[in-house]
């Protein structure tokens, strides 16, 4: 197919049901862009070499190259060729020059340039959460066994007994350590540092399956006891307690809260794209509960916008999570044996969010309203994404500001509010 191609036409362009769809310029000859099903355009100009060989180089993808700069790229890429080069060659030189440089690369120094790599890329970059599970996973399971070795000389069986001694000693984590190790591997390979695979590309349910879903929802008596139970923290872990229960947000996104993301006269609390999983930011509702526990820790200074609100030290987020869940359980089952009643079921901080999730389900929310809720897209089909453009932030707030309703209505909303605005007036005067 040739076409005088515009960057207008190919956004209307939807990707072939399978195969491959190739679309030749009619301008400059030998350019085209493929489509794949997944919706990846790539660039490329086909011409032979010199001494008659056929070659094609890559130039870019679309839509991040547009149609102007790869027919740039083309011609540029055609007096290259005809000038002598040999585009794959050179890759071939270059990548054994790398596989050279590479040798002698510990799988620690390895790690260590992945991780650098992946937390600077511009091309999503991993979430500060994320990297802080890669960076536990890298130092507690993988150092300490392989770390000394030098990459390039590992084996399979290395990271397969790898894997294989963590599902012996902690199940549930060997699936967390086999994602890790994977996607460090196909950096690894990517990057010519190692020669083949060294783990099975289909490997993760026979060496690590991932464990049975959690399912795990608080009920109404048992958020109001874990909402009581705050009470007994300083403001601050109260505050990041309360806040789980109230916006459904990860553990790190409320730990890290920065004081420019609130807007305590708007009742808002926008969340940027750079501290969540999915790089989306999205904006949550602030209702009279959560602006009395956010009043309560807010600087008696106008604060920087930078500022952590949550953190115990200067400049630092929350941090602590395990130690305070300790302490919550023990308040829970002592607050339960008072009253007669059986403690609560183990519990995660994680399950707050699920238990936001049952509950706008409970509250007649539409599905994908409630999953935009919780900044969930993965619900929504890569076709979806494309097209469906609306941001749903009204939406958003509707269904955040009803289960906040019911929230205050779970724990006695009027009570909570008074009681915290004479701590605070106490500790002012």
């Amino acid at each position: 197919m040739r076409k005088d191609l515009s960057d207008a036409w190919l956004r209307t362009l939807a990707p072939p049901e399978q195969g491959r769809l190739e679309i030749r310029d009619a301008r400059v000859a030998g350019l085209v862009l493929r489509l794949t099903p997944s919706g990846a355009a790539t660039w490329s100009i086909r011409t032979r070499t010199t001494n008659g060989k056929q070659t094609r180089p890559k130039l870019g993808t679309w839509p991040a190259m547009g149609i102007a700069d790869a027919r740039k790229a083309g011609m540029a890429a055609l007096v290259a060729v005809q000038g002598g080069a040999d585009p794959f060659a050179e890759k071939r030189t270059a990548r054994a020059a790398r596989q050279d440089e590479q040798a002698e690369l510990s799988v620690k120094d390895a790690l260590e340039a992945w991780q650098a790599a992946k937390t600077t890329s511009g091309n999503a970059p991993w979430s500060a959460s994320y990297a802080r599970e890669v960076s536990r996973v890298a130092k507690h399971d993988i150092v300490p066994r392989l770390g000394k070795l030098k990459l390039a000389r590992t084996t399979r069986a290395d990271w397969a007994g790898l894997i294989s001694a963590k599902r012996k000693g902690a199940p549930s984590m060997a699936a967390a350590l086999y994602r890790i190790a994977a996607s460090f591997l196909g950096h690894a390979e990517a990057e010519t540092w190692i020669a083949t695979p060294l783990l099975p590309r289909k490997g993760a349910a026979r060496l690590a399956p991932m464990p049975p879903a959690r399912e795990r929802v608080l009920t109404d008596a048992e958020l109001r006891a874990v909402w009581l139970v705050a009470d007994r923290e300083p403001p601050k872990l109260r505050a990041f307690i309360r806040l789980l229960i109230l916006t459904g947000a990860r553990e790190s996104e409320v730990a890290d809260m920065e004081a420019g993301e609130v807007d305590l006269a708007a009742g808002r609390w926008a969340i940027p794209g750079a501290r969540t999983k999915n790089r989306k930011g999205y904006v949550v509702p602030l209702s009279p509960l959560a602006l009395a526990e956010l009043q309560a820790v807010w600087p008696s200074k106008e604060p920087e916008a930078d500022a952590k609100l949550l953190g115990r030290v200067a400049g630092s987020g929350f941090r602590g999570f395990s130690k305070l869940k300790e302490r919550t359980d023990l308040a829970l089952a002592a607050a339960a044996k008072q009253a007669n009643q059986p403690a609560p079921a183990p519990w995660r901080w994680h399950d707050l969010r699920r238990t936001l999730r049952t509950g706008l389900a409970r509250l007649d929310v539409p599905p994908h309203h409630a999953e935009s809720a919780i900044n969930h897209v993965s619900g929504r089909s890569s076709l979806v994404q494309t097209y469906d453009r609306h941001d749903y932030a009204d939406e958003v707030i509707a269904a955040l500001t009803r289960w906040q309703a019911h929230v205050a209505g779970v724990v006695g909303a009027a009570a909570e509010v008074v009681s915290i605005a004479k701590r605070r007036r106490a500790a002012a005067s």
